[in-house]
C-alpha cells in the first residue's frame, strides 16, 4: 500500500496555488507545509489550503523532518539555488519549469541529485496529462504514420508590464515562461533535439523576449514551427502531422482535448479528458510512483531530456539576444 507523502511548497506563487489545488485530490499526498519570503504570505497560503504549518524562510521548510517532497515554485532565477537547498537536505524535489536558467545550472542540479541519490524532476506538468497519454498511444500505434511536422503556439497577454515575466533579473521572457511548453512537447514527439534552429524575437527595453518565433529542423528532415508570447493572446494549438494523418490538440496547454484525423482531413477518433482538476496532480502522482519504485528520476521526463531541452533554450536565447546574469 502506498504511504502518504507530506508535501512542502517552496514559494507561495500563483502556480503554487494551482499545484496545491490539484494536490488535494491525490490520496497518497498531504499538503503539509509552505514557505515564503515572509511568514505572513506563507500563513495566508497555509490557511487557504488547510496545511499543517508555514514558514517564513526556505531553510526552515527543507529542515522539517516531516516533509517528504518539495515543490519549488520560485522565480526562474532562483530555481538552481532552491533546488540545491532541498537536495542537500535530502528532500525529493519537483521543480517548476524552466528547470533553471541555463545548461550549467541544470548540470549542477543533476550532479548533486545523483551524488546525493535524491529524486529530482522538472515540473513539466503537461507530460502527464490524460490527453497527452492518448496522443502518445496514437503515435505508438502508428495512427498518423511517420511524423514529419509539429506546430505549436502558446501566447497570452500579461495584465501589466510590472509582471515578473518581463523582469530580466528574474529570468523573464516568453521563451522560458511559455515557449518551453511547445518546445518540450516537440522533444517528446520527435524523441530528440533539433540539429538546426532558427529564431526571431521582439525584445522589450529590458532585454527580454515578449514574443518569439522558432523553427527547428531535425536530422531526418522533420520540422517544428513554434511561437510564444507574453504580450499577445494566440490560439494555443498543437498539431502533430504525419504521412497518414494528423493530431490536433486545441488549447493544447490546458490539455483536455485531442483529435485524430486521417490524411484526407476526416476525423477518425477523439479524446476528452473528463477530470475536473487542472491537471497538476498527475505530475505529483508520477513523483510518488517513482519514489515507491525507488527511482531518483522519472522515465517520462528524464533529467537528461530536461538538460537537452535547456541546451535548446540556450541556443535560442543566443540567437535572439536574450542574456541573464547567470550566463
Amino acid at each position: 500500500m502506498t504511504k502518504q507523502y507530506n508535501i512542502g511548497i517552496l514559494g507561495a506563487s500563483r502556480i503554487a496555488r494551482k499545484f496545491a489545488s490539484d494536490a488535494k485530490s491525490v490520496e497518497s499526498a498531504k499538503l503539509y507545509a509552505v514557505a515564503a519570503r515572509n511568514l505572513e504570505s506563507a500563513q495566508v497560503f497555509q490557511n487557504e489550503f488547510g496545511m499543517v504549518c508555514s514558514y517564513g524562510s526556505y531553510e526552515e521548510l527543507v529542515n522539517d523532518e516531516n516533509v517528504d517532497i518539495i515543490y519549488v515554485s520560485t522565480p526562474n532565477s532562483f530555481h538552481k539555488e532552491h533546488v540545491i537547498l532541498c537536495l542537500n537536505a535530502g528532500k525529493a524535489v519537483i521543480c517548476e519549469k524552466p528547470f533553471a536558467l541555463n545548461k550549467e545550472e541544470v548540470e549542477e542540479m543533476i550532479q548533486i541529485a545523483r551524488e546525493k541519490n535524491v529524486f529530482l524532476m522538472e515540473a513539466m506538468w503537461t507530460r502527464y496529462l490524460p490527453s497527452i497519454n492518448k496522443v502518445k498511444e496514437w503515435l505508438t500505434q502508428n495512427k498518423i504514420g511517420a511524423i514529419k511536422m509539429f506546430e505549436g503556439d502558446f501566447g497570452f497577454k500579461s495584465d501589466t508590464e510590472e509582471d515578473i515575466r518581463f523582469n530580466r533579473e528574474l529570468g523573464g521572457g516568453a521563451l522560458l515562461d511559455v515557449g518551453i511548453y511547445p518546445i518540450s512537447l516537440a522533444s517528446m514527439v520527435f524523441g530528440m533535439q533539433p540539429e538546426d534552429i532558427y529564431a526571431s524575437a521582439a525584445l522589450t527595453k529590458q532585454g527580454v523576449d515578449e514574443s518569439i518565433w522558432m523553427q527547428f529542423k531535425y536530422p531526418d528532415g522533420q520540422i517544428a514551427q513554434l511561437s510564444a508570447s507574453i504580450n499577445l493572446c494566440t490560439p494555443r494549438n498543437a498539431y502533430i502531422i504525419g504521412e497518414k494523418g494528423y493530431i490536433h490538440m486545441p488549447h493544447a496547454w490546458s490539455g483536455k482535448l485531442a483529435y485524430l484525423y486521417n490524411s484526407e482531413g476526416k476525423l477518425i477518433e477523439h479524446f476528452v479528458d473528463q477530470t475536473k482538476e487542472l491537471g497538476y496532480r498527475f505530475e505529483l502522482q508520477e513523483v510518488i510512483k517513482c519514489l515507491e519504485e525507488g527511482k531518483i528520476e522519472s522515465d517520462r521526463m528524464t533529467l537528461q531530456e530536461s538538460l537537452e531541452i535547456t541546451k535548446t533554450l540556450d541556443s535560442i536565447r543566443k540567437l535572439v539576444g536574450v542574456q541573464y546574469e547567470a550566463d
